[in-house]
């Protein structure tokens, strides 16, 4: 037992102390293989740019000079973007505090990474990145911070790219709203949601007053009211 759960401690210190990378879907074309037919790889945008884990996405105690505000950043990024930077950086610090440590190397990853979350300020993000908060909220789509409500649809309805219809009802009902710039296409709007792993260059049509888009409708009303503070 106490071997099986070395090995747990072992996994989740080097899952959580890594960053993604980026690159272009043609270059790790043979790993999707085993879970895509022919058809399906063809149809890739080869030059995509994704993001992958592999040796080289490691933190380690030599490069976290260079990789501690990316790996920061990237922590941030998979919380709600409703919350606030603060309620953000104080569920950080309970997650890093519980997190099994076992390896020397990882304890002074942990030690440094603690440090870093008590010394950041939040205006520091907004006065240095500025232009990459503006793109996080991807304003050039969703207008204000609209951004929050496509979000909270899309976790709380657990989507994922096999969610085609849930990514066209939202596309189809926040244009309705006024919350997606009206000069928005389909084509840029399928090109965003790649980002949510949807792959595909075609989202099939939908009729919004349908009956199968009645609680879909009732779920994004909820949701929209429940972000009536967010959204101004």
């Amino acid at each position: 037992m106490n071997k099986i759960n070395n090995i747990l401690k072992n996994l989740a210190e080097f899952s959580f102390f890594q960053i993604y990378i980026e690159t272009k879907t043609g270059n790790i074309i043979d790993d999707f293989k085993d879970v895509l037919t022919s058809d399906e790889i063809n149809k890739l945008d080869k030059n995509k740019i994704i993001r992958i884990k592999n040796n080289d996405s490691i933190v380690t105690t030599d490069n976290w000079g260079k990789l501690k505000d990316v790996f920061f950043t990237q922590r941030m990024e998979t919380y709600n973007l409703s919350y606030t930077l603060n309620e953000k950086i104080k569920l950080e610090l309970e997650i890093l505090e519980k997190l099994p440590i076992n390896k020397t190397d990882y304890k002074i990853l942990k030690e440094r990474y603690q440090k870093y979350l008590t010394n950041i300020k939040p205006q520091q993000i907004q006065d240095i990145k500025p232009d990459e908060i503006k793109k996080e909220l991807h304003n050039n789509i969703f207008k204000d911070n609209s951004i929050y409500l496509f979000e909270k649809y899309f976790e709380n309805k657990s989507m994922t790219f096999q969610s085609r219809t849930d990514f066209r009802f939202l596309f189809e009902q926040m244009k309705k709203d006024n919350l997606i710039h009206d000069t928005v296409t389909l084509g840029q709007y399928i090109k965003f949601i790649g980002k949510y792993e949807y792959y595909e260059k075609e989202l099939k049509a939908i009729e919004l007053d349908a009956l199968k888009n009645i609680q879909r409708t009732k779920d994004y009303n909820e949701y929209k009211d429940n972000l009536k503070t967010t959204l101004k």
